[in-house]
């Protein structure tokens, strides 16, 4: 190198360097301006990009200044340096196009209980920190403790949600392998610890650990006698070294633990463990645990009187609640009463204010699935996916793809994954059945039962599906005979089939949609092996029409099997005309039904009903269900508003509140379970005493009410009345 090149390169370096060090100087400047006023942070990044790939440019400029700066530019100079900058925009655009750049937050307006008009800032859901929770170890010798091993994480995610530049997410796992691999894909941290109680003291230790190696970067310990209160400490720890910083603009309101929730611990773990009816029976005025027991008893559809009484119980104690859960409340409460439209429009709003909350999400899909938009669920599911990445959001954006046939996307955006978490195969094997790919889902099926032995209970619907398509062949059209309406015998749950996108679609009620792929002449399976699985067996009468569906659920190691009944046209009509008072006109259109579906269960309970009330006037009716209403033990039957309800309530068993409608002297259906008989007699003892009647189906179609059925032991459906 000649001296002249040398001293070239030395001032070429100098200026590079200077040019480093002014750069990193404005990027540390335009950070502070955009936390200052709130402004996007991609901005920082794309200067960046800029500043790095400018760099062969000035690197060109400095080197020949003393020439460029007398205007003499090469052809080299004048390809090199345009094409250098056309390849950076490019590469910014394809990188931040779709980023928001403007600001971090933004306002939303709403209107109060009084009906005031009201405003408030928050942070936009794209800008909010990720907050993966994992267990608590417990590190004390008392077992009674286990439920706090994700009772702790289960209520910090609770207390976090209240921040709106957080986006909280508990999942129960203790091993840290699990915790890396689950949380490095969308997350930069995570939080863990552990805890123990010596004495009267509690003692909590949470972590909050670097997400692709477990290392630990902050951690801290909280001792009292009072757990809650240490919760909220925990929580203020989270929040405090989580990269949230609250300003003027962003401030929120923290309730504590046993303001919001409960005072009770014991009631407090009932809800932990999802016994919401233990929770609210320790703690009458426990809001959350009734709108959380609402909200599952709709999802089963329990009953729509008991939806509706725990709804009212949640709006009754709902000003202790933080301002997110009054408004669950709000939309709970109209979806109890059916008033849809409302529901609709408040989801909408709140969508804005939290697009990731799971309640709103799933009464929006659970509408789409209502009016049949596999469309919509995709677009939507996408849209919250892109915005607040973590497992549940992508877990249901690959449900929604299947639905929508949007195979080959679903089995892309897996592979992008798959390296940071190799258990994400599993969701390859839905999407390559669908595709009619069944070789490679069949290779598939085997590596997840070799790799992940835990699945092989589940895997076994999926040997059957995948030994009948290799004989058979993918042909949706064999399953056609699936589309229509089935009523659950067991409570008000209906689901509703059709084929769309060349699979079979299955839409539960206030639930979502899921596609099925055919695994028998009469046979549909769907699900992921890493959560559940579902097969569904058609039942078909002698003549080959369509009269029930065996719905199986197939868990870790059990299934679970429900009955469904076919609900054709006929039945249909019948219903509706029932559900309007027309009874003159229901009454024949049920016997209609009845002669097109003579092995049907319920509808000869409704003829009897709609016959007995015409037959027997309204005080007749009246005074036979004041003799039969008290208390039978834990049964307990009732007059209101001229209506005969039952309710049974024990230490192990709550059911729902139902209406019995009579169908003789002294015999009730049962307007929500429609398998169920209640009967009232007279015992050898002369006091009276209620008997019930369940609805079995055996094999080869056996069809018989029966008492005690199984004989077991364990289940009494004899009762005196009480004293």
């Amino acid at each position: 190198m000649t001296p002249e090149a040398k001293k070239k390169w030395i001032n070429t370096l100098k200026f590079f360097a200077a040019y480093l060090v002014a750069a990193w100087t404005f990027l540390q400047f335009v950070d502070w301006v955009l936390n200052r006023y709130n402004i996007s942070p991609h901005w920082v990044d794309i200067l960046l990009w800029f500043f790095i790939g400018i760099s062969p440019s000035l690197l060109i400029y400095f080197y020949h200044q003393e020439r460029l700066g007398k205007r003499i530019v090469k052809l080299r100079e004048k390809i090199l340096i345009p094409l250098n900058f056309i390849l950076l925009f490019i590469g910014l655009y394809f990188g931040f196009g779709n980023s928001d750049l403007g600001a971090t937050t933004k306002e939303i307006n709403y209107t109060d209980e009084q009906g005031v008009a009201q405003s408030k800032t928050i942070t936009k859901e794209e800008f909010r920190i990720g907050v993966p929770i994992y267990g608590f170890k417990n590190l004390s010798n008392d077992k009674s403790l286990d439920w706090m091993q994700y009772g702790i994480g289960r209520l910090l995610e609770e207390d976090l949600s209240q921040n709106k530049s957080l986006s909280p997410d508990f999942s129960f796992y203790t091993d840290t392998s699990t915790k890396i691999e689950e949380s490095t894909i969308f997350n930069d941290f995570y939080i863990d610890g552990n805890f123990k109680k010596e004495g009267e003291n509690y003692s909590i230790t949470a972590y909050k650990r670097k997400a692709n190696n477990g290392k630990v970067l902050k951690k801290n310990t909280f001792t009292g006698k009072d757990l809650l209160p240490l919760i909220d400490e925990v929580s203020l720890f989270v929040i405090e070294n989580s990269g949230f910083v609250e300003s003027k603009e962003l401030r929120y309101l923290d309730y504590p633990i046993n303001e919001f929730m409960s005072d009770s611990l014991e009631a407090i773990r009932e809800f932990i463990e999802g016994n919401y009816n233990k929770a609210v029976a320790i703690d009458k005025r426990f809001a959350l645990a009734y709108l959380e027991y609402a909200k599952r008893s709709l999802r089963v559809s329990r009953g729509k009187l008991e939806v509706q009484d725990l709804a009212d119980k949640a709006f009754e104690y709902r000003t202790q609640l933080p301002l997110q859960k009054q408004l669950e409340v709000y939309i709970q409460r109209n979806l109890a009463y059916e008033n849809f439209d409302e529901a609709t429009e408040q989801v909408k709003l709140q969508l804005e204010v939290d697009p990731h909350n799971e309640f709103y999400n799933d009464v929006l899909f659970s509408i789409y699935g209502e009016t049949k938009q596999t469309d919509k669920f995709y677009e939507s599911s996408f849209k919250l996916f892109d915005i607040d990445q973590n497992p549940d959001t992508g877990t249901n954006l690959a449900l929604a793809a299947l639905v929508n046939g949007n195979d080959e996307m679903l089995i892309e955006e897996i592979k992008k994954y798959e390296l940071l978490s190799p258990n994400l195969k599993i969701f390859r094997l839905q999407p390559l059945i669908f595709k009619g790919n069944i070789k490679k889902a069949e290779k598939l099926l085997e590596d997840i039962k070799a790799l992940y032995p835990y699945t092989k209970y589940r895997a076994q619907a999926y040997d059957t599906a995948i030994a009948y398509l290799k004989k058979k062949g993918y042909d949706i059209s064999r399953l056609k005979k699936f589309e229509g309406t089935y009523r659950a015998s067991f409570n008000e749950q209906e689901q509703i089939y059709w084929i769309e996108n060349n699979r079979l679609i299955q839409y539960v009620k206030n639930q979502t949609m899921q596609a099925f792929f055919p695994a028998g002449e009469n046979s549909a399976v769907s699900g992921f092996l890493n959560d559940g699985v579902k097969k569904c067996d058609l039942i078909l009468s002698d003549s080959g029409k369509p009269i029930g569906l065996d719905y199986n659920q197939i868990n870790y190691n059990n299934t679970n099997s429900y009955w469904y009944w076919k609900e054709d046209e006929s039945i249909r009509n019948a219903h509706r005309a029932f559900d309007e008072g027309d009874f003159e006109n229901a009454l024949k259109l049920y016997e209609k039904a009845q002669v097109e579906n003579p092995k049907h269960g319920y509808i000869p309970n409704i003829i009897s009903y709609l016959k007995y009330i015409k037959d027997n006037d309204k005080a007749t009716i009246l005074k036979q269900n004041e003799a039969f209403s008290g208390d039978y033990g834990p049964r307990k039957f009732w007059i209101e508003d001229g209506k005969f309800y039952y309710k049974r309530k024990d230490n192990k068993t709550e059911l729902a509140k139902v209406e019995l409608l009579p169908i003789s002297e002294n015999h009730y259906m049962d307007l929500t379970r429609l398998g169920t008989i209640m009967a009232f007699e007279k015992d050898p003892s002369g006091k009276m005493a209620s008997k019930s009647y369940s609805f079995i189906i055996g094999k080869e179609l056996k069809f018989e009410w029966v008492h005690n059925y199984g004989n077991n032991a364990n289940v009494t459906n004899y009762f005196l009345k009480n004293d």
